[in-house]
C-alpha cells in the first residue's frame, strides 16, 4: 500500500513542472510575437517610405513641369523640396527632394544649376549635334527619413530614391 503523504508531494512535484513548463512556453510565445510585431513595424515604415517616395518623385515631376521660370518673381528653377509627412516631429516621416537638371540650360529658362556630360564644364557642350543638347532631363534624389522607435538608440532610417525623367 502507497503511503498518502509520497501521493500528496508526487502531485506537488507533478503540479509544479506543469506551471514551470507553462511559464516557458508562454515565455517562448510571447518572444516569438513581440519579434514579429517589432518586424511587421518596421516592414510597414519602410513599405511606407518606399510610398511615399513615389508620390513625392512625381509631385516633383508636377512642380517641374508647371513651375513658371519665366515670371518676373524668381525667375529659377526648384531646386529643392521639403516636407514633412504624419506625425508632428519628430514623429512621422521627413522627405528631402534634391532636383539636378540635365541638358542644355539655354532650354531651361533661367536655371542655374545645371548638370552637363562633361566634369567641371557645366552648362557647356563639346558636341551640339549630340541628344542631350537638345534635351532636357531631371534628376531627383528622393530621401525620405523615420525614426525606428524599436531601436534602443532611437536612430532615423532613411530611404533614398533616384529618378531620371526626360522633361
Amino acid at each position: 500500500m502507497i503511503n498518502i503523504k509520497k501521493r500528496k508531494a508526487f502531485s506537488m512535484i507533478t503540479a509544479i513542472f506543469v506551471i514551470v513548463l507553462m511559464a516557458s512556453i508562454s515565455a517562448l510565445i510571447m518572444n516569438v510575437s513581440g519579434k514579429t510585431i517589432k518586424a511587421t513595424t518596421l516592414q510597414y515604415q519602410k513599405e511606407q517610405a518606399s510610398i511615399l517616395a513615389r508620390s513625392y518623385t512625381e509631385l516633383a515631376i508636377m512642380y517641374v513641369l508647371y513651375y513658371d521660370r519665366n515670371s518676373t518673381v524668381g525667375g529659377d528653377c526648384i531646386e529643392t523640396i521639403n516636407d514633412h509627412f504624419g506625425d508632428p516631429f519628430p514623429n512621422g516621416y521627413e522627405i528631402n527632394i534634391n532636383l539636378h537638371y540635365i541638358g542644355n540650360g539655354e532650354l531651361l529658362n533661367g536655371c542655374t544649376k545645371t548638370l552637363s556630360p562633361i566634369a567641371g564644364t557645366e552648362g557647356t557642350w563639346s558636341n551640339t549635334d549630340s541628344g542631350f543638347y537638345t534635351t532636357v532631363s531631371l534628376m531627383i534624389d528622393t530621401y525620405i527619413s523615420y525614426k525606428d522607435f524599436d531601436n534602443p538608440s532611437n536612430k532615423d532610417i532613411t530611404y533614398y530614391r533616384r529618378t531620371i525623367q526626360k522633361l
